[in-house]
């Protein structure tokens, strides 16, 4: 658990107009304590930290007080710490005259020690709830947000990326990674690092990481305010010291990530010197975003088991990932007597990828199949549960949509357009996607009578579209009404 941390307290005016034996008393108390005049002096320092609380002594009541608290009261400096005035003279009035410029709190001469303290405590626990509050709101904003853009994400790099990503700009973090790594492993590999996203699959020596080799074997978090005297780091501060390694780290977090019971990587965070302190709810904000990237490994075990499976009954496309052709005959047929028995509809959509020779002879073909298995894997992210997407050619996709029309058939298109419009490519150029060309035929219709007259309707529907269809979608011609 983190350590108590003293509240800051942060006396201001003049030392004549403080009650004797203040500064002792505060210290005795426990709090932290400085000094300055009035106005405060502006330091350039940026590493000074902005005071919990001030105390403002002021003598004789005159014309300026109001204006003087006003100033400490919203100085950005101070981060809207509260102000007690102490009054040394002009009782009631001046009294009235602090709280009336924005004081927290005033007090007149003379001032019991007992009672000050109390309002400091007081002051200081509205000041803590009111900023847990404002947190509390902020990380359910960021969850939000983060959490949108990872639905937007499609492979579970991406989703690593994003999530170290955000974790990293919102607590203004030197490194955030994600390591996969288990029990007994004196490797990891990372997957995702917030200051440098090229980095997708980097292998380390754990020896070098004590904070994420303690997290995996105690299955527990590591929290380690000053990595340079806490005693898990000995052995690796020894090397620093003998290779005369200069290293800036201040802290670092190691939050395991379990799958299916089992620690499968560490959620790993470090500041050094300089950086914001991490606080007790920043480490349980990206708990739950280690919780978060947890689930993603679950759905990728569980999406590999299946894949695995599926590869060994020969009913998926190994490039790809969706089904294989001989899966989207068996599906079609399927779903070709299923509506002609209970009178339902569906829709049969081919997709071609526009220029995909071109791709394979200017980058190469394993260029041209990482665009070609992306594009698959945003089409199996796009459908709904009963919908079906398999690999119908050498740049070809066929879907089948139950409960879906042709106008429905356009529509997915056009949906997958803007999917992929959003979608960074990292073999082609910046800007650059893919085109879509489309075929569409909805079932009923008056020239299919058979599960192969969707297809010779469907190839009919593509190729005009790529011929003569502005949006290069064609749909053949529906059902006539009855």
């Amino acid at each position: 658990m983190p350590e108590q941390i003293q509240s800051r307290l942060l006396l201001v005016g003049d030392p004549a107009a403080r009650p004797d034996g203040l500064e002792r008393f505060l210290v005795r108390a426990g709090f932290q304590v400085t000094e300055a005049p009035y106005p405060p002096p502006v330091t350039d320092r940026s590493d000074q930290t902005a005071p919990d609380l001030l105390i403002f002594a002021v003598g004789a009541r005159d014309a300026r007080l109001a204006e003087a608290v006003r100033a400490l009261a919203t100085a950005p400096r101070f981060s809207a710490a509260p102000v007690i005035v102490l009054v040394a003279d002009g009782g009631a009035e001046a009294v009235a005259d602090a709280l009336q410029a924005g004081a927290q709190d005033a007090m007149a001469s003379p001032v019991h020690f007992g009672e000050l303290r109390a309002r400091i405590d007081a002051d200081l626990r509205a000041r803590r709830e009111l900023q847990e509050a404002r947190d509390a709101l902020r990380t359910r904003d960021l969850l939000f947000d983060i959490f949108q853009e990872v639905s937007a994400a499609l492979r579970a790099d991406e989703i690593f990326q994003t999530l170290v990503r955000r974790v990293g700009q919102a607590f203004g973090l030197t490194h955030c990674s994600f390591v996969l790594t288990a029990p007994g492993e004196d490797k990891g590999r990372v997957v995702a690092v917030y200051e440098n996203p090229a980095i997708r699959d980097l292998r380390v020596e754990l020896e070098r990481y004590p904070e994420i080799q303690e997290a995996i074997r105690t299955e527990r978090p590591v929290i380690i305010h000053d990595v340079r005297e806490h005693p898990l780091f000995d052995t690796i501060r020894r090397h620093w010291v003998q290779q005369a390694i200069e290293v800036n780290v201040q802290s670092a977090v190691a939050l395991p990530v379990f799958v299916q019971g089992r620690a499968a990587g560490v959620f790993f965070l470090r500041t050094v010197t300089g950086d914001p302190r991490l606080r007790p709810q920043d480490v349980a904000f990206a708990n739950t975003i280690a919780q978060a990237a947890a689930r993603v490994l679950e759905n990728e075990e569980r999406r590999a088991a299946i894949y695995r499976r599926q590869i060994s009954a020969g009913v998926t496309d190994v490039l790809t990932g969706c089904a294989s052709l001989d899966a989207l005959d068996r599906r079609l047929r399927d779903e070709f007597e299923r509506a002609r028995r209970y009178a339902l509809r569906f829709a049969v959509v081919v997709i071609d990828i526009d220029r995909l020779r071109d791709i394979n002879e200017r980058l190469g073909q394993p260029a041209g199949d990482r665009v070609l298995a992306e594009v698959g894997a945003m089409m199996q992210r796009e459908i709904r549960a009963p919908d079906f997407v398999a690999r119908y050619g050498g740049d070809e996709f066929a879907l089948i949509l139950p409960e879906t029309d042709a106008l429905g058939g356009r529509q997915f298109v056009e949906r997958l357009r803007q999917v992929i419009a959003r979608h960074t490519f990292p073999d082609l150029g910046p800007g650059q996607i893919p085109g879509l060309s489309a075929g569409v035929v909805a079932y009923p219709h008056s020239q299919v009578l058979r599960p192969e007259d969707l297809f010779t309707q469907v190839e009919a529907a593509l190729d005009r579209g790529k011929k003569s269809e502005p949006d290069r979608i064609g749909v053949s011609g529906e059902m006539p009404e009855s």
